[in-house]
């Protein structure tokens, strides 16, 4: 297992846990967590501003803001990802599934939906 398999095990683990916090970012599909002093910023890029997200994007940051690490999916075929920076079959998956996970967690959909669904019922 590679360093970034187990950082984003970790990710995963430690959102679906509760144990890490995402915000949003100034950009819509942009969240953001914080390890100690480490940085993580998880991104969905769409093609047009009305589009499904077609490419996801890991970035590790260090304490004083400098990218030290970038995952990108490559799902879209007439796009060239960087060879160090291309994620595998399964990185691929887990970082969509990081990307659900903060964007869940920043969002926190489900309190809007209560409250509108409270809100019907009067």
């Amino acid at each position: 297992m590679s360093q970034m398999d187990k950082i984003l095990d970790g990710l995963i683990r430690r959102t679906n846990d509760g144990k890490l916090n995402w915000r949003r970012s100034v950009r819509e599909d942009d969240f953001i967590a914080s390890v100690d002093a480490i940085s993580v910023v998880v991104r969905g890029f769409r093609r047009g501003r009305l589009s499904d997200i077609s490419k996801y994007q890991i970035e590790i940051k260090d304490a004083q803001g400098s990218s030290v690490g970038v995952l990108e999916t490559n799902d879209e075929p007439d796009v060239d990802v960087a060879p160090d920076r291309q994620a595998t079959l399964s990185q691929t998956h887990q970082v969509k599934r990081l990307y659900t996970l903060a964007r869940r967690s920043a969002l926190n959909p489900d309190a809007t939906l209560d409250k509108l669904a409270k809100a019907l019922e009067s």
